[in-house]
């Protein structure tokens, strides 16, 4: 489903928002991301116990370990072709403090 422009416009605001309040800078450049469309049919691996990644917070380059809580976990699932992973559900947000579990 194609989104107007009004709509794209507000989400783009929303996640300059988010990235400036998660690294402590001012989102200076908005770039397009292919974001794939979710496949017909997916292999579910299991539930994601955690997530590693990294960035650049308050100009120093920081490493993240998240576990997700056993009532938080997504599912891990994998196209059929192998070439792409996916995170399904969970009770999760992304906040200022990075990846943050929700009270349950």
């Amino acid at each position: 489903m194609k989104k107007n422009s009004t709509q794209l416009n507000a989400q783009v605001r929303e996640a300059a928002r988010r990235f400036e309040s998660f690294t402590g800078h001012k989102a200076k450049k908005v770039s397009r991301v292919k974001v794939p469309s979710y496949p017909g049919a997916a292999l579910a691996v299991g539930p994601c116990l955690g997530i590693m990644y990294s960035t650049v917070r308050d100009g120093r380059h920081e490493n993240y370990v998240h576990r997700f809580g056993a009532k938080s976990r997504p599912l891990l699932a994998a196209s059929s072709d192998g070439t792409q992973l996916y995170l399904l559900g969970g009770a999760y947000n992304f906040t200022e403090r990075g990846i943050v579990d929700k009270k349950r």
